[in-house]
């Protein structure tokens, strides 16, 4: 069924009909407002009355608008209310390189529901953690129903880079950086590329600061520190309630 999506805030404002057009507006824009909608009036109602041009991706408006101020809690909920799946995934490491684990919080609308934690390395990096929080988030995109676009938040700017830039580039040399150098993390960098490609379409990754008070991002951390903590070496499902206050008050990474 075709969908119409309204960008209030991204690259482009305007409406559009497929979502790579859409995401091509919202992915890694800083406080990107958008909606899907059923139908075209739907989309004009929301947006405004300015007609529709012929085409897939066309929009109806091509007012550029500036970049805002990077995400804070508030934007961040906003956003978070539509979106069937958010996903907020972290890493912890203490030395670094050092004892590392990784978390991950799952709200659905709004709403936390699922928190996750493990992956635990005795000798890991942050990076590495950090990569691996981001590949199981894009695994549980890739299990996830329906064809609403997820949203991944990170705190690693490494990391999103990593997989949405550099690794276009990496891949294109062989899995070499300038120089000829080796791809550091390579045997996460590598299967995270692949499984990013398989569902780029279907998310969009932003990166959030870091110990700012952003409750996913924090909840993420309690559990990579927990990961730690436990020892954990698979990923595993927190089974205490998910009560906010109480996950927030364990030791943060």
């Amino acid at each position: 069924m075709a969908k119409f999506y309204v960008v209030w805030k991204g690259r482009k404002s305007g409406i559009y009909t497929d979502w790579n057009s859409c995401k091509a507006q919202v992915d890694g824009f800083a406080g990107a407002r958008y909606k899907s909608f059923k139908t075209e009036a739907e989309a004009k109602a929301a947006f405004g009355s300015a007609p529709t041009s012929a085409g897939k991706g066309a929009t109806v408006s091509s007012k550029v608008v500036k970049k805002p101020a990077k995400l804070n809690e508030a934007q961040i909920k906003c956003q978070m209310v539509d979106a069937p799946l958010a996903i907020f995934c972290d890493g912890a490491c203490d030395p670094n390189p050092g004892k590392a684990g990784t978390g991950i919080a799952v709200y659905q609308f709004g709403k936390l529901t699922e928190c996750w934690y493990g992956l635990y390395n005795p000798n890991g990096t942050n990076n590495t953690a950090e990569l691996l929080g981001l590949h199981y988030a894009l695994k549980m995109v890739q299990l996830a129903q329906g064809d609403e676009p997820a949203l991944i938040y990170s705190d690693s700017s490494y990391s999103i880079n990593a997989v949405t830039q550099w690794a276009k580039g990496w891949k294109a040399k062989g899995w070499k950086r300038g120089g000829n150098e080796p791809v550091k993390n390579l045997e996460i960098i590598q299967p995270l590329y692949e499984l990013y490609l398989e569902v780029a379409d279907r998310v969009v990754i932003r990166h959030v600061a870091g110990h700012a008070g952003i409750e996913g991002n924090e909840l993420a951390d309690r559990m990579s520190v927990v990961a730690v903590t436990e020892r954990e070496p698979q990923l595993k499902q927190y089974q205490h309630p998910l009560d906010i206050d109480a996950i927030l008050a364990l030791a943060r990474g």
